[in-house]
């Protein structure tokens, strides 16, 4: 009988650690639609010591997008946006991506327009090669 009243305890605890590993998060500002873009440019960082902005302009290319990486003293004049890109990573006997988040902007404004965020369950054996393209699926996955 007692394992009967801890039953409904142990169903809300799965339910919130299930939710706090929903990890994939989206915004679009209303009336913005990035599966239009046809060409990207990933404005590079400083400190990727991970080669993170040319995966990234692969990972679009793959989508079927014109994509080129580097500091945005070479943003091209066709390029529709720009994507940013802010990563942490943690350290456990070796390297691993714990947060990465892409925005979209318009070339030379400051606000993003869409943005995509993962965090909490990349695990450490996941291939940035499975990470990336996920990500970028989900940034330019259509407007509602």
């Amino acid at each position: 009988m007692k394992r009967l009243r801890l039953l409904p305890l142990l169903a809300v605890v799965v339910a919130f650690t299930l939710a706090a590993c929903s990890s994939l998060q989206r915004t679009v500002v209303p009336g913005r639609d990035p599966a239009a873009l046809r060409e990207v440019f990933v404005a590079t960082n400083l400190n990727d010591n991970h080669n993170l902005g040319r995966r990234l302009a692969a990972a679009f290319r793959a989508r079927g997008l014109r994509a080129e990486s580097g500091p945005l003293t070479l943003l091209p004049k066709s390029a529709e946006a720009v994507v940013h890109y802010q990563d942490r990573w943690a350290w456990d006997f070796g390297d691993h991506m714990v947060y990465l988040r892409l925005t979209l902007h318009d070339p030379g404004e400051l606000q993003p327009f869409a943005t995509a965020t993962r965090q909490r369950n990349i695990a450490k054996s996941t291939n940035l090669d499975e990470v990336l393209p996920a990500v970028v699926a989900e940034l330019l996955a259509p407007s509602p």
